[in-house]
């Protein structure tokens, strides 16, 4: 991650290549590709069904394919997360252009939290390390169309909404019962064990279309996000060397909970009004940018910390808070808003709240009606978008 050229290297891809070049990576002959090649020898030797092993001489080789395959996973996904933080947006660096080579390395992956054996009582990590591999290399898809090769290819192998819901309620704290240790709920000093889940549901939300999103939400996950959401952040009284995540969240796991939280409003006038329309939930979103949140993320080493760990956190809270003003400019025919909005940073097409389209009027009605209360509750818990002076006064006004 900090070399700044090891995965490169590890893909097989050229040193002097521009970020928005894109090229075949992880091709034969390299390690990316030994890499998958494990990954892929231990789902077969965890498969009972399957005659790989004693076929290719192996039975008996892999003393540990679960710990292999979990090192293997997290390797992969550290790589992916690299590559998203460089800007290099696509999963073609690491999965190849061919189809065929893709289906077979994302299969693969699959194969740890696909069992078809129900939910396991914990979430293994092995199962938690090829899910955050999995999603990581989707994430470098996130400025792709969802016509693309590779979405085609993952949305079938990501798991249902019932089955994501049953990984992230497990180890669930409860008020009565003491927190798990924090080596529960990590996968690594960078990496948490609910990362990749919550990356999964938002693969599913983002390229699931409509019907992903009501099945989210009548789950009941919008909820439990915020619940974990509000268990992540850290008071100001701790020292930053002495946190520990009970929740299983890293700074990407947030960002990609926060992200899926926001793709959940375009689920209803009923979703919207459980979430957006309380204080305790608009202030649990607003204090991941709060200034000891803040410093925790600039001064976290790992994946999804730094200065472009706050960026895409700070990115994240801003599509959330500003969906209500965003669904309603998308559908008014009002002038557009985004002249007198940070150059159109907030109010961008890009963002879920475009998703509320001009027939779903119980929706817009139930935002257009609220919007007042709305713009109360950001006064409220002290959030002030980061406008031009007197823009958030014209944002509002065209809103209502």
């Amino acid at each position: 991650m900090h070399s700044g050229i090891m995965p490169s290297v590890l893909c097989g891809l050229p040193s002097s290549l521009p970020v928005t070049t894109v090229v075949n990576g992880g091709g034969d002959n390299t390690l990316v590709s030994e890499i998958f090649s494990i990954v892929s020898l231990c789902a077969s030797s965890l498969n009972k069904d399957s005659p790989t092993n004693e076929t290719n001489g192996m039975k008996g080789k892999l003393n540990n394919p679960h710990g292999l395959a979990f090192h293997s996973c997290l390797l992969l996904a550290t790589i992916a997360q690299f590559f998203k933080s460089a800007g290099r947006n696509s999963a073609l660096f690491i999965l190849t252009t061919s189809s065929k080579k893709q289906q077979s390395r994302l299969s693969a992956l699959a194969h740890f939290f696909s069992s078809d054996d129900g939910v396991p009582s914990s979430l293994q990590p092995h199962c938690a390390s090829a899910m955050l591999a999995f999603a990581s290399i989707l994430s470098l898809e996130s400025g792709a169309s969802s016509e693309s090769s590779v979405s085609d290819i993952a949305m079938p192998l990501v798991p249902r909404t019932g089955t994501l819901y049953d990984h992230l309620k497990i180890h669930h704290k409860d008020e009565n019962e003491k927190c798990c240790a924090a080596k529960n709920c990590r996968l690594s000093h960078w990496h948490g064990l609910r990362d990749g889940c919550v990356g999964l549901l938002e693969c599913r939300l983002k390229w699931g279309g409509p019907l992903a999103v009501q099945q989210c939400c009548a789950s009941g996950l919008p909820q439990l996000l915020i619940h974990l959401l509000g268990s992540s952040t850290f008071g100001d009284s701790q020292a930053i060397d002495h946190v520990q995540d009970l929740v299983g969240l890293s700074p990407i796991g947030v960002v990609w909970a926060v992200s899926s939280l926001s793709h959940c409003l375009s689920g209803g006038a009923l979703i919207f009004r459980q979430i957006m329309l309380h204080n305790e939930h608009v202030k649990c979103i607003r204090d991941l940018i709060s200034d000891a949140h803040v410093k925790l993320i600039k001064s976290w080493a790992g994946p999804g910390g730094g200065k472009n760990g706050v960026r895409d956190t700070v990115n994240a809270v801003i599509d959330f808070l500003g969906f209500p003003f965003v669904a309603v400019q998308n559908a008014s025919t009002l002038p557009s808003a985004t002249a007198s909005v940070s150059s159109g940073f907030l109010l961008n097409v890009a963002s879920p709240g475009a998703k509320v389209c001009r027939e779903d009027t119980e929706t817009l009605k139930a935002i257009k009606e609220n919007m007042e209360k709305y713009a109360r509750i950001l006064l409220e818990v002290k959030y002030f978008f980061p406008f031009p002076h007197g823009s958030l006064h014209d944002t509002l006004h065209l809103s209502i």
